[in-house]
């Protein structure tokens, strides 16, 4: 049986690979693919450890994608670029290639950046900017390694906002820090809550147990001398995601959600001239006030809806193929999650 299920999940794969082969190659309008990376870490990366799985790549993984792209005969662009020649109505290449990255990791600097100046292939970061030059994290990365390395008290108060959350059947040996993809499940279920209704809780949790707090043992988050490097060369360009990371959908204060989205593009400013008005929705998440807060102060916007983007496409309704190890790990699989997301 195990067999049967093996043979017609490679079968269903290798449709959707061709499908999506066929669907780029035909395609009669100028096509832009934008692919969407989070963090680009080495197999043996510690880090992997307190990551969700769908927000890790391998620096290997980028290098084939960027190499099967040319072979494709996609021609990599800056997504501003593009965006900008598609509003002037210039001529596209037939087949282009945008690669993104979203919430500006260090190994981004660290993993990505070599990958990309070896292969001159240009690239977009989103930032949340006001995480640049911090020893901060997001919640998630916060609440994936309290539960994989921590054994949640019973009756504890501090703890009551993450226990409707929890798995709820115990599995056995319950009584244990969970595995990493349970502790992922349980990330999935928190995003019922305000983003910073989170973070409030998680500062309660470390005042409460100190020795729950997370040890500073390196910065995860891009540093001010990092971006500078990494746009000397004009290979790097820096999108807006953001001030804090805070879902949109989730904010009910009209003067946080322009703090959000408009002062981020200040914030951006300051960076200098690498940074371009192009904004990314985090998590996807999109409300009518926010969508117009975007449409006013940028020129176009990333969504997480899958797709491709075509000549005189709505530039802020933009399509993108989100990666990782699990959907892309082969060519297979890439031209797979491509077949699929153009379904």
């Amino acid at each position: 049986m195990a067999f049967f299920r093996s043979f017609v999940k490679s079968g269903a794969l290798t449709v959707l690979a061709c499908y999506g082969w066929l669907r780029v190659r035909l395609s009669k309008k100028p096509t832009l693919l934008i692919l969407t990376y989070h963090r680009i870490l080495p197999a043996d990366a510690p880090e992997r450890a307190v990551e969700q799985p769908g927000m890790v790549t391998s620096p290997q993984s980028l290098e084939n994608h960027i190499r099967f792209a040319r072979k494709l005969g996609a021609e990599p662009v800056h997504l501003s670029d593009w965006l900008d020649r598609n509003r002037q109505g210039k001529p596209l290449p037939k087949l282009a290639v945008a690669f993104t990255f979203d919430d500006g990791w260090q190994d981004n600097y660290q993993y990505a950046y070599p990958t990309l100046k070896a292969q001159n292939a240009p690239a977009t970061i989103f930032l949340v900017t006001q995480m640049i030059n911090t020893g901060n994290t997001f919640w998630p990365e916060q609440v994936l390694s309290l539960l994989t390395t921590q054994t949640i008290p019973e009756n504890d108060s501090s703890f009551d906002w993450l226990r409707p959350h929890l798995p709820r059947e115990p599995a056995p040996g319950a009584n244990r820090p969970l595995s990493l993809l349970e502790a992922d499940d349980v990330i999935a279920r928190l995003k019922s809550l305000e983003d910073a209704t989170i973070l409030e809780a998680l500062e309660q949790v470390y005042a409460s147990h100190p020795d729950m707090a997370p040890t500073e043992t390196s910065r995860s988050i891009l540093s001010g001398s990092e971006l500078a490097e990494m746009a000397k060369n004009g290979l790097v360009r820096y999108g807006a995601h953001t001030r804090h990371h805070y879902r949109l959908n989730r904010l009910k204060d009209e003067k946080l959600l322009k703090e959000e989205i408009v002062d981020c593009l200040q914030d951006l400013k300051s960076l200098g001239e690498a940074t371009i008005p192009v904004f990314c929705y985090p998590n996807g998440d999109i409300t009518g006030k926010g969508e117009n807060l975007v449409s006013d102060t940028y020129k176009a916007a990333c969504t997480t809806k899958t797709g491709w983007n075509v000549a005189g496409c709505n530039p802020y309704d933009l399509h993108r193929f989100n990666l990782h190890d699990g959907n892309s790990h082969s060519t297979r699989t890439l031209l797979a999650t491509i077949g699929r997301g153009l379904l």
